[in-house]
């Protein structure tokens, strides 16, 4: 029973795409100041997505914003829940593929799901 939940976790990670599988243990907290250290451990917790609530990670350019992302997203994976990684670049991208393949709906059911 235990090997299936490992292996299961470890299929949710791989699908999830993640360029590289980072961990909030890794993040230096002291090094930005104003990020709330108790909020990204209480997002960490994954309950958000249970209430099917959102989380927007806003901020400049080097604040640490993608390996907070990627930290919630594995975090995600060890509790159960399916992940899907990319940046807002190539799903833009995505999108407009769709759009022109006639494709849009289908793609936009699989993002909802």
């Amino acid at each position: 029973m235990l090997d299936r939940d490992r292996r299961a976790t470890e299929r949710r990670i791989r699908q999830a795409k993640f360029p590289v599988v980072e961990s909030l243990n890794s993040f230096d907290f002291l090094a930005i100041p104003s990020l709330n250290k108790a909020m990204g451990l209480e997002l960490a917790r994954s309950e958000f997505l249970a209430r099917r609530k959102n989380a927007l990670i806003l901020g400049n350019s080097g604040t640490g914003k993608t390996h907070i992302a990627l930290a919630l997203g594995l975090a995600a994976c060890l509790h159960g829940h399916r992940v899907r990684f990319t940046t807002a670049a190539a799903l833009v991208s995505e999108l407009i593929e769709a759009r022109d393949e006639k494709k849009l709906l289908r793609l936009q059911k699989q993002l909802a799901s």
